[in-house]
């Protein structure tokens, strides 16, 4: 009797079983990608970039201006920027952890936090911001926990990373334009980094504050327990490299 046959047997289910869990892992890293917010803030982000284009129109040459734009719809493509996003969570977020963020923002708690996340990052608040942080009236206990909230979330650095991949798009364009003679150095570019990370921090605090004002103390100190939390921190881990292979393809 041959064994054959009933070693292809076995290696085809084996087979048809990964497939269908990575396609179990694909749907939930789509249905947290979704409930998370991070396709709004993607959303939010194109906006930004064509603001920013059309700024740029009155500050640089015609013949700049239009490699700018047709390199940075190239490059930040909508679709391929949610592509991007996606494979890296798959690939760097576990089932437990994945599960798990699910459930957080799915619950009502996360769904609010989510509400006030995607409200902070729509063009019409950000231009808002831009005028000027409104004061807020903090307690102790409250100021207390967005500080430990500074800590934990990824918030600074990826507004480095959104506010740098803005920034770069007339020195790229320049660059591509003269072949390279105008090209950055790469130490430049870092130094501008840790430039914005400087000017981004002092005003941190207080727009975390003004971010989550609507949120209760309960709901505040819910995101706290997940954001500190180990599977919360592997999966802000996971969402801040998202961001770079989104912006960086």
């Amino acid at each position: 009797m041959s064994f054959k046959p009933l070693r292809h047997c076995i290696s085809a289910l084996l087979c048809t079983s990964l497939l269908a869990l990575s396609g179990l892992a694909n749907a939930d890293t789509e249905a947290l990608y979704q409930a998370s917010g991070m396709q709004q803030h993607q959303h939010h982000f194109q906006q930004a970039l064509q603001q920013a284009q059309q700024r740029y129109a009155q500050q640089l040459p015609t013949q700049v201006h239009q490699t700018l734009v047709r390199q940075s719809n190239q490059r930040f493509a909508p679709e391929a920027m949610h592509e991007r996003a996606q494979a890296r969570l798959a690939l760097n977020l576990d089932n437990p952890t994945r599960e798990q963020a699910l459930a957080f923002y799915q619950q009502p708690a996360g769904q609010r936090i989510v509400a006030a996340e995607t409200a902070a990052t729509a063009p019409r608040n950000i231009t808002i911001l831009q005028q000027g942080l409104p004061e807020q009236s903090l307690d102790m206990q409250r100021r207390a926990t967005l500080q430990r909230l500074s800590n934990s979330l990824p918030a600074l650095e990826m507004g480095v990373e959104v506010s740098l991949a803005l920034a770069n798009l007339a020195a790229q364009s320049a660059n591509d334009l003269f072949g390279g003679l105008m090209r950055v150095p790469d130490n430049m570019v870092s130094g501008h980094r840790d430039r914005l990370r400087n000017q981004m921090q002092p005003n941190l605090l207080d727009t975390l504050a003004y971010t989550y004002r609507d949120l209760s103390d309960t709901e505040l100190n819910t995101y706290l327990d997940w954001s500190e939390s180990t599977a919360g921190q592997h999966y802000f881990r996971a969402v801040e490299a998202a961001l770079r292979d989104a912006l960086n393809p």
